[in-house]
């Protein structure tokens, strides 16, 4: 008895150890990584400057300012383009600090959230599979190495949303275990919570709620009431600050916008309707968003200058498939994107004059959408294995197979060292199987239910709905299930050995 209490006393001491050391490197890798990145790249404060930065810290600052809650756009799309969980994380820190101090502080903040998500890492790991060696091994992998820190110096929701997914998972775990009603209760109600702050940061995790769901249904299927009872509740408790969120804007507004409204009428940015009927059609192929913007974002510049030159639309044709140039031909796609042009010309009075733009579309930009939406209906028809089959695939491969190392230093600074090049090699193989693992542990729901849920059937379907419905290629998406597809891969092969080993040797 003594041995055990000894052996857990000193496994207790090392993952808090561990998350220490995970403290350091993560700051380590990140801060020098920010002394290696190019001039303009650092924003005071010392964060990464990203294009989305303004959207998530202005709506708090203007509320602390004139106590509306909006980015600095014309019309009501301001009040709305993002969901407020991120920023509400400012709110305070620009309370007490000013600009600069406040973005220091809530990126230590993700340095400390980071280094306290290796031990709910580790914790869902031994509730899983009562494995303390390969559970502190995987844990230290995870915390130790640059392989899921890449996004903490950056004020993106990837900096918090990894971390809150594994604190939701443990605290589902923990009530599900728990044997006093009164701590159970208090468990999902956190885990309520903690999912309607999450759902909030990021609406397409709202797919994390059928987690819930399914762990209340498992925990209490055996009285009917109770379960009812529990599900209602505790659904509404992690619906309700996106409830609060939507009957806000339909306040603003007169109707439903939408869980991440970016194309709403009055916007008058790039983002309007015709620009998200070409984003439909780019994704018929799964184009890469970088790519795409390579083309889209100069034409519109150029256009809402009043230049709507031909090489424009001709840098545009350039770019797309040969296979997609072939069938329509460059002078019907050359008109489609001419009308885009004249669709923005069209909008430029109204944006020279810093107004909102009507709620009623154009006719200009009607005959664009209806020209890129012909061109997609068309191609679902002519290509439909393309469309249904290998785009979703390749939008799989890609964010299924690359490294992660997502810094500058790794992808630049040090990219062809020799060492440099065995941990990218390394990190590959271990995120490829990530993504393959995840089908393994689907297929164990008869067997394992809870654990096929968390780790195979809501990860894969948040995966699916990246590759079919949003054809989103930014590696960025996939991090907030990440930690749990690496904690499949111990799961399954502990589960594994379990099964056709250890049998295998006592059956011989």
């Amino acid at each position: 008895m003594a041995g055990i209490l000894v052996a857990r006393k000193l496994r207790n001491n090392a993952i808090y150890l561990l998350c220490a050391f995970s403290l350091l490197t993560a700051v380590f890798y990140n801060e020098h990584n920010l002394s290696k990145l190019p001039a303009g790249g650092v924003r005071e404060g010392g964060t990464v400057i990203t294009n989305d930065d303004a959207s998530y810290y202005n709506p708090p600052k203007n509320f602390l300012r004139n106590g509306t809650w909006a980015e600095d756009y014309a019309g009501n799309v301001g009040h709305f383009i993002r969901p407020p969980g991120y920023g509400l994380l400012y709110l305070p820190l620009f309370y007490f600090f000013d600009e600069v101090n406040a973005i220091t502080v809530l990126k230590c903040l993700q340095y400390l959230l980071f280094a306290i998500s290796v031990y709910w890492f580790y914790s869902i790991l031994m509730i899983l599979t009562s494995n303390a060696r390969w559970s502190l091994i995987t844990s230290a992998l995870y915390g130790l190495s640059p392989f899921a820190t890449g996004f903490l110096s950056y004020t993106l929701t990837e900096g918090i949303t990894p971390a809150l997914i594994l604190f939701y998972v443990y605290s589902l775990l923990k009530a599900y275990r728990s044997p006093a009603p009164g701590e159970k209760n208090r468990l999902y109600l956190f885990a309520s919570l903690l999912f309607a702050f999450i759902f909030i940061v990021r609406p397409v995790l709202g797919i994390f709620g059928a987690v819930l769901l399914i762990f209340l249904v498992k925990d209490y299927h055996a009285h009917l009431k109770s379960m009812i009872a529990r599900i209602v509740l505790f659904g509404m408790i992690s619906i309700s600050f996106m409830l609060i969120w939507q009957v806000r804007n339909y306040s603003i507004t007169g109707k439903y916008v939408g869980l991440h409204p970016i194309y709403y009428e009055d916007n008058n940015t790039i983002y309007r309707a015709p620009f998200r009927e070409y984003w439909s059609f780019a994704g018929c192929w799964a184009e890469r968003g970088d790519k795409g913007f390579s083309y889209m974002v100069p034409m519109w510049d150029a256009a809402i200058q009043g230049d709507t030159s031909a090489v424009y639309v001709n840098a545009a044709i350039d770019n797309l498939p040969e296979h997609v140039v072939n069938h329509f031909g460059e002078r019907r796609l050359g008109n489609v994107f001419r009308d885009y042009q004249a669709a923005v010309l069209h909008q430029k009075p109204v944006y020279d004059k810093g107004l909102p733009m009507p709620m009623e579309m154009s006719d200009a930009e009607k005959k664009v959408v209806d020209g890129f939406r012909g061109l997609t209906s068309e191609y679902k028809k002519e290509f439909p294995f393309q469309y249904y089959v290998l785009s979703p695939v390749k939008v799989y491969g890609l964010l299924a197979f690359h490294s992660n190392l997502s810094l500058y230093i790794f992808q630049r600074t040090y990219r062809g060292a020799w060492w440099m090049e065995a941990l990218r090699f390394i990190f590959y193989s271990l995120h490829g199987l990530c993504f393959l693992f995840v089908f393994l542990n689907m297929i164990r729901i008869k067997r394992d239910l809870l654990p096929s849920v968390v780790l195979g059937w809501v990860p894969f379907l948040y995966i699916f709905y990246l590759c079919f419905v949003q054809r989103g290629v930014e590696e960025r998406y996939t991090l907030p299930v990440l930690p749990l597809l690496m904690i499949g891969i111990i799961y399954a092969a502990v589960g594994l050995y379990r099964k056709y080993i250890i049998i295998k040797t006592s059956s011989g």
